[in-house]
């Protein structure tokens, strides 16, 4: 046997958790290396250290009392996004979205209005109606449709929530198992 296979098997040996024929090999080259022979005696004095070494001081009562800290302190809930204000965010961006491709305007014009619209510039505000007035029609029929996929897809929440809901509950109630 060589040192390389012997050393990292030493730690089991000392420990007797080895197979009676590995334990008999080992023990062979213990005792005809030099080596080994020293690296296991080092081994030894660091077991006789770690079973004389007192274990930290922890108290009878330790595990209770850490189990009624824990009982005793509240947990707080995840914070969630109130669904009405995704619904909103969405829409502000689905809209805006739709405006900028049914306009097909420039990308200021459209600021421009926005902030006009914002001041209260009436001059201004007149001229970002004149650029809008064309495709004033089609964004009208844009917001529609969004507006109506957006009852479908509200509906269908809705409707798929209440169908799978008891499913789920189940479901987690047995803990994921079938």
């Amino acid at each position: 046997m060589r040192c390389s296979s012997c050393e990292p098997l030493l730690d089991a040996y000392l420990e007797a958790t080895l197979r009676p024929r590995n334990a008999r090999a080992i023990g062979e080259h213990v005792h005809s290396c030099a080596a080994c022979a020293a690296l296991l005696g080092e081994l030894r004095v660091i077991d006789a250290l770690l079973a004389t070494a007192r274990p930290p001081g922890v108290g009878a009562g330790f595990t209770a009392a850490v189990v009624s800290a824990t009982h005793a302190t509240r947990t707080r809930a995840p914070r969630r996004a109130p669904l009405g204000i995704a619904l909103l965010l969405y829409l502000g961006i689905a809209w805006a979205l739709t405006a900028a491709v049914a306009l097909r305007a420039p990308a200021g014009q459209l600021f421009a209005s926005a902030t006009a619209m914002v001041r209260g510039d009436i001059a201004a505000f007149g001229a970002a109606a004149r650029v809008i007035a064309p495709a004033a029609p089609l964004a009208a029929a844009t917001v529609t449709g969004i507006l109506l996929l957006d009852l479908l897809l509200i509906g269908a929440l809705f409707y798929g929530y209440r169908r799978f809901r008891p499913l789920i509950a189940l479901y987690l109630v047995r803990g994921g198992r079938s």
